[in-house]
Formats: C-alpha cells, sequence, structure tokens
C-alpha cells in the first residue's frame, strides 16, 4: 500500500471511529427558563447559575445522563411556548397546572410547598395579618405565574399584571394595585436585590400553598424518555441524601 492510500485509510478509519462514537454520544439537552433569581440566574451571575439549575445538572449526572446541557433564558410565556412547540427539551421550577400537562411530563416533585409574602405600599395604610384582610384589596401579580387559589379568592378586587416583579411592585407604586405576592424564596430575593424593599411594606401577613414544584420535559421531545428517567432517578438519589436543600442553602441570602 503506498503513503497515499495508506493515508486515507486511516483516515477513513478515524471517521468511521468518529461517527461511531457520535452516534452512542448522549444528544444535547436544551434547558429553557426565565431569570428567577436565586433558583435561576441571569447569565455570568458571580453566585452560580442557580439553585434550581445545579439541582437538574446534578440530578441528571447522578442518573446517568451523560449528554450536554444548554441552558437558554428567555421570558417565561416564550419558554412555555418553546416547550410545547418542542423547541426545547426541559425546564425547573414549575407548577402543574391542567393546561401545562397538555404538552409536559412531570419530574417527581422536588420542593414541597412555597411560602409567600405580602408587600403594600409604604405608608399606605392596610395592616394585613390573614387572608381575609384581603378583601376588596387588589393583587400585583406576575404575568405568566401560578398563585394559590386561596389567595386569589381571598382578594375580591381585580388583579393586575406585572412583566415580573419588579412590574408588579411598580404597580402598587403607581397606586394601580395594592399589594404584591412574591414567594419567600425567589420573590423576596428579587425585591431585595432590585432595591425595591425600600419603597414598599412586607406585611405580618404569609401564606404558605403545599403545592410542589417540579421539573418537566416536553412531550414533544425526542429526548424526553431518557432526559426523564435519569432526572428522577437523581432526584430521588438527591432528597434522599439531603443535597437538594445543601445546595438551596449556597444560594440563601
Amino acid at each position: 500500500m503506498n503513503t497515499r492510500r495508506r493515508f486515507l485509510a486511516c483516515g477513513g478509519a478515524l471517521l468511521a471511529a468518529a461517527e461511531a462514537h457520535g452516534a452512542d454520544a448522549a444528544p444535547t439537552l436544551v434547558l429553557v427558563n426565565a431569570v428567577y433569581p436565586p433558583l435561576v440566574n441571569p447569565p455570568g451571575d458571580a453566585s452560580g447559575e442557580g439553585a434550581d439549575i445545579d439541582i437538574a445538572r446534578e440530578a441528571l449526572r447522578r442518573g446517568g445522563y451523560t449528554g450536554r446541557i444548554e441552558l437558554q433564558w428567555v421570558p417565561w410565556k416564550r419558554a412555555l411556548f418553546m416547550l410545547e412547540r418542542g423547541l426545547a427539551d426541559f425546564t425547573t421550577t414549575i407548577n402543574f397546572s391542567p393546561d401545562r400537562d397538555r404538552f409536559l411530563r412531570w419530574s417527581k416533585a422536588y420542593r414541597a410547598g412555597k411560602q409567600y409574602y405580602f408587600y403594600t405600599r409604604k405608608g399606605s395604610g392596610p395592616r394585613l395579618r390573614q387572608l381575609s384582610d384581603l378583601r376588596g384589596l387588589r393583587l400585583a401579580l406576575s404575568d405568566g405565574f401560578i398563585y394559590p387559589q386561596a389567595v386569589l379568592n381571598a382578594a375580591t378586587g381585580k388583579p393586575e399584571l406585572g412583566r415580573n416583579v419588579a412590574g408588579a411592585v411598580q404597580l402598587v407604586e403607581r397606586g394601580r394595585a395594592d399589594v404584591v405576592i412574591a414567594t419567600a424564596l425567589a420573590g423576596a430575593w428579587e425585591i431585595h436585590q432590585l432595591g425595591l424593599a425600600d419603597r414598599v411594606e412586607r406585611q405580618p401577613l404569609e401564606h404558605f400553598n403545599p403545592e410542589p414544584t417540579f421539573m418537566a420535559f416536553s412531550t414533544a421531545s425526542p429526548r424526553a424518555a431518557a432526559g426523564l428517567a435519569a432526572l428522577n432517578a437523581g432526584l430521588t438519589s438527591m432528597l434522599r441524601d439531603g443535597s437538594i436543600g445543601h445546595i438551596e442553602k449556597r444560594y440563601s441570602r
């Protein structure tokens, strides 16, 4: 065999090996979510990608998934659209709803419920101690999020929608709404981080919603079965050894 033939033969063998390796490699999973600190941090955040992104990566690793995970940050409504159309594989930090159940396959629950805080404009007067104190008041909500039905039923005023927590605070500041409701972890963190804490007053009222938090794969994703199996195996391991709580504590402020 002359030199040229040997070169072509070696090149063909290398190409075949590379193709075989590529065929065996696990495909990349696209994780889509909205920025929701400290659970989903913005790109380049010094503290890390966020508690729930770390949990997802570790769960998939423990479950044996060897492919890359590509994180994309988009507005929450866009994230749901991408999942419904199969433009992304999965998301974190999501609550169940019948509408979402049409296009999502749910993971094992990894957070048992949420605590909610209530904020009013500083010096505005109302003291909120129980849900019945919300009667007649207008809630400022973040568009695209699901809120406890008990709270929505108690506040008989028409709710107003902001694009996010900061937008909801602005609605209260401008007098278009009376009360901002935010989760004790992510919502309260965002109010503090954005420097909004001095512009609103946190009320004594708190509400615990036992509805669990999930991750979920798009039913349109061809990678859903393998990804969800690995994710659930990893979450089971992490719930057993308490590592989810350890990750959350790293991001607590």
